[in-house]
């Protein structure tokens, strides 16, 4: 998936949450534009049949890994191997999550240059993506974000990108046993669902915070039609 992650928008996020009925920030809520992976994302999972809220590591490693064989932890979970792949078989029969965001960002590669790019929700303020969790060893919760093949208008910016859900499917990818159920909600959104605005190369330092993260310098229509290629997704 993307590198990176913009949760910054605390109302937008709890008006997605409020189709689950839950809260998903404390009052103290600092918005942060610029989330990497190894960071805390606040996500919604089911326990004892209910829906609640934590926050969780972005990244995992598998409770079964021996020391140093995983160089970093698992961000991404692929759609179409996520019922074979060790890592993620058993996660996905009945620990999955909701990562409830305003926008992530990913690269366009050509030749050296990497040019960034934020990806938001065109009508809302949040989308929510569908996620594993799991927990570690040393007990703490664990989360990675489910990636499907890109629709054709990510596509111009990269080949891979994040399942995102609509609201009426929220809870069946929390709650559902369903394997044919599952298997449906991880396709590519709809092709017009996304608004993709190129933005500075600010956003590459993963220390930079604030709303120049996310700063428009083009929408994706401006840019050259056979955009290809970035660089997070897997």
């Amino acid at each position: 998936m993307c590198g990176r992650i913009n949760v910054s928008d605390h109302p937008g996020v709890q008006i997605l949450m409020d189709y689950l009925d839950l809260p998903i920030y404390p009052d103290n809520f600092t918005p942060r534009f610029n989330i990497a992976p190894g960071a805390t994302l606040y996500a919604a999972f089911v326990n004892n049949n209910t829906p609640e809220t934590a926050q969780m590591q972005w990244g995992i490693i598998p409770a079964w890994a021996k020391p140093d064989k995983f160089d970093k932890p698992l961000i991404n979970a692929r759609a179409e191997t996520v019922w074979d792949k060790p890592s993620f078989r058993n996660l996905i029969k009945s620990q999955r999550v909701i990562i409830p965001i305003n926008g992530f960002y990913e690269w366009r590669r050509e030749d050296k240059q990497k040019t960034p790019f934020y990806i938001h929700a065109k009508q809302q303020n949040a989308m929510a993506l569908a996620g594993l969790y799991q927990i570690s060893k040393q007990g703490e919760l664990e989360c990675c974000v489910v990636t499907t093949s890109a629709n054709q208008f990510m596509n111009k910016v990269h080949h891979r990108m994040p399942v995102i859900l609509t609201p009426e499917a929220m809870k069946d990818w929390l709650l559902s046993k369903d394997q044919s159920c599952l298997n449906a909600l991880m396709n590519p959104c709809d092709e017009n669902f996304l608004q993709l605005n190129q933005v500075s190369a600010y956003v590459n330092n993963a220390a930079n915070e604030g709303e120049k993260c996310v700063e428009t310098i083009n929408d994706v229509e401006e840019t050259p039609a056979n955009l290809q290629h970035g660089l997070e997704f897997k």
